[in-house]
């Protein structure tokens, strides 16, 4: 078999799982980009980039670990670049009222108010947001946003601090 038929091959299959993905997870990967940007259309711009990088690198995963696990830390890494890029944007000029709309699923809640997540720089509300909503060990969320677990334990407790004070 010639190399450029091998290669057209191993794109077909490429093509076949990521659309399996993209049917399989694309809600989930749109759920987590909204609440880490606070607003749809970054969310969705996010959400198509995580599928088009997951294209990309998808000879980099291993298949050792669910999709959906390679897919959050993709998630959460363009996210976290995206709200880092446009700092400004996404804090000083977005809409209050767009934390409201974002959802959480029923067995996510902890009667707390989203809106509160804008007082977080973009690293604390991943942090925070993969420790409480993903249930990801402090390990596991310095592997997702490419950092140190002690960075990231520095970065809830940051975050737990800054959101008790607003509460209070």
């Amino acid at each position: 078999m010639s190399i450029r038929r091998r290669t057209r091959n191993l794109n077909k299959t490429r093509k076949h799982i990521i659309d399996k993905w993209i049917v399989q997870y694309y809600d989930a990967v749109l759920g987590m980009a909204l609440r880490l940007t606070g607003n749809r259309d970054d969310a969705e711009d996010c959400a198509q980039d995580v599928f088009v990088r997951a294209w990309r690198k998808f000879d980099s995963f291993r298949g050792d670990s669910h999709p959906m696990a390679w897919l959050k830390t993709i998630t959460y890494n363009i996210c976290y670049n995206h709200l880092n890029r446009n700092k400004s944007k996404a804090w000083n000029e977005m809409d209050e009222n767009q934390h409201y709309d974002i959802p959480v699923p029923e067995d996510q809640k902890r009667g707390f108010d989203p809106s509160l997540l804008k007082l977080l720089s973009p690293g604390e509300k991943a942090v925070l947001l993969a420790r409480i909503y993903d249930g990801l060990s402090f390990r596991e969320v310095a592997e997702c946003l490419n950092t140190t677990e002690n960075s990231a334990k520095v970065s809830y407790h940051n975050a737990i601090k800054k959101l008790r004070k607003a509460m209070s």
